[in-house]
């Protein structure tokens, strides 16, 4: 379960750049905690902030060679959003199809955990570094 900030269900219309660094400060740290929740090695995964541009939102996303999650802002938005895709290898940025998250599921104990299935599953992680 994750303790998701009241930033992320902000209205993002009237967002400034305070606003914007406080999203991209704690999407990094959320992502910090589910690659841990993962077990994934340091060498295994890295996380990449894009930061706000004009017109655009900034984007946080944790990268594995099998899978992206990638926690987006933007200021047509009303709430941060939350997807996670399949790619082949760590020059394949497009990957699959976009699996929207639900802010709900990750503030549940069991939504959290069902993610963390669906990532493993997805990302074909070894079950033996639970």
């Amino acid at each position: 379960m994750l303790k998701l900030p009241k930033v992320f269900f902000a209205d993002r219309r009237s967002a400034g750049a305070a606003t914007d660094a406080a999203v991209t400060d704690h999407a990094t740290r959320m992502l910090r905690r589910v690659a841990l929740d993962l077990r994934l090695r340091a060498g295994d995964h890295e996380i990449v902030a894009e930061p706000a541009r004009r017109g655009r939102g900034c984007r946080v996303t944790l990268r594995t060679p099998a899978l992206m999650l990638e926690v987006t802002d933007a200021p047509t938005r009303e709430k941060v959003s939350v997807s996670f895709r399949t790619r082949r290898g760590r020059l394949d940025l497009s990957g699959g199809g976009d699996n929207a998250v639900s802010l709900e599921q990750l503030s549940s104990r069991e939504g959290y955990d069902s993610l963390l299935g669906g990532l493993r599953l997805a990302g074909g992680l070894d079950s033996e570094r639970r």
